[in-house]
């Protein structure tokens, strides 16, 4: 079913999250765009007509998901390339924590931390009325630092562990100049608060005006830090 979705989002080019289409402003530029949080490749291939010219890497430590993005690489194609690794601030062998329900893991709400996991899990409970139990798995965690890799566009999508994943990747950030894209959390402060220093400033997709803009949006579930150096000629308003 989960092919069937993204062959279906391919051919009529619909992304499961309109915030992606940001990041079309790469276009044209060869880019390179770090998917953080594959889950199970629905972001890659979304990026994947929204930047039609760009290589994207895909980044996910949970093992239940890597057959899933095995078919994200056909479906893309030689521009994919995934990788089974998580990111942080540190390299280290960490618990990857999968809210289940009735024993199907909910994976688009695993949490490397243990707060962010029983965060999921409460949401999860008063949203099915169910009890949801929590499974972890050990996954290999490197930091972003490490690869050498030179990204134009980042997304991350990490269930609360974004200013780690952030931490870890300082220098790419100061060096290479990224756009980033975040999903809006309770952690939006600690993430600005470690971005500002490095020349970035927040920003939002207008999703009815079809662009990047300085003044959140209604609605707005994901944010973007924007190079000062890019501001000026990619924010509307």
């Amino acid at each position: 079913m989960r092919s069937a979705m993204l062959v279906g989002q391919k051919v009529l080019r619909r992304p499961d999250e309109p915030d992606l289409r940001g990041f079309a402003v790469l276009s044209g530029s060869a880019p390179l765009i770090a998917d953080i949080g594959a889950n199970g490749g629905q972001s890659a291939v979304a990026l994947s007509f929204i930047v039609p010219d760009a290589r994207i890497v895909s980044f996910e430590p949970n093992p239940v998901l890597w057959r899933e993005l095995a078919f994200v690489q056909r479906l893309i194609g030689p521009r994919f390339e995934r990788r089974q690794l998580g990111l942080g601030s540190q390299a280290a062998r960490m618990q990857l924590h999968i809210p289940t329900v009735g024993g199907l893991p909910i994976t688009t709400r695993a949490s490397l931390t243990p707060d962010g996991a029983r965060e999921q899990a409460a949401r999860l409970e008063a949203d099915t009325g169910r009890q949801v139990d929590i499974t972890a798995v050990e996954v290999s965690v490197e930091t972003f630092d490490s690869l050498g890799l030179t990204p134009t566009g980042i997304k991350v999508d990490v269930e609360g562990y974004e200013y780690e994943v952030l931490s870890g990747m300082v220098r790419t950030l100061r060096d290479a100049r990224p756009l980033v894209m975040l999903e809006c959390n309770a952690r939006d402060s600690e993430c600005l608060a470690l971005l500002e220093p490095l020349g970035y400033r927040r920003a939002w997709f207008d999703r009815a005006r079809g662009c990047l803009v300085a003044v959140r949006p209604a609605g707005a579930g994901n944010w973007y830090a924007v190079p000062d150096e890019m501001a000026e000629q990619i924010l509307n308003g």
